[in-house]
């Protein structure tokens, strides 16, 4: 595994520059980016740090967990906010939107 890439492939899903990884990981910039242009690799300890950062942990960031795109976190951060009955009428609402782009793929 990569590491450098696949800290760098979380950034970016989640949207997050350089700056604001290194910031929120409490390391410099240069770091960072030595790390993801794999001329460094980080402790186990900075590199829980920087997991911490993304809000992933560490066998998250070792395992097949796919990235999800930050739209897609966001609006799943969103519908935790949402009442059931709430819950219920958006995933209704997503089954229809997709039965309608399939029968249009079909037509």
């Amino acid at each position: 595994m990569d590491i450098g890439n696949r800290i760098r492939n979380l950034r970016m899903a989640k949207e997050l520059s350089v700056a604001e990884l290194a910031k929120q990981a409490f390391i410099s910039q240069s770091y960072l980016r030595d790390i993801e242009n794999g001329r460094t690799t980080p402790s186990l300890d900075k590199l829980n740090t920087i997991c911490d950062s993304l809000n992933i942990s560490l066998s998250e960031f070792f395992g097949s967990v796919p990235v999800l795109p930050g739209e897609i976190i966001r609006l799943v951060e969103n519908a935790q906010q949402l009442t059931e009955e709430e819950i219920h009428l958006l995933s209704s609402f997503l089954e229809s939107m997709i039965k309608r782009q399939k029968a249009e793929v079909n037509e």
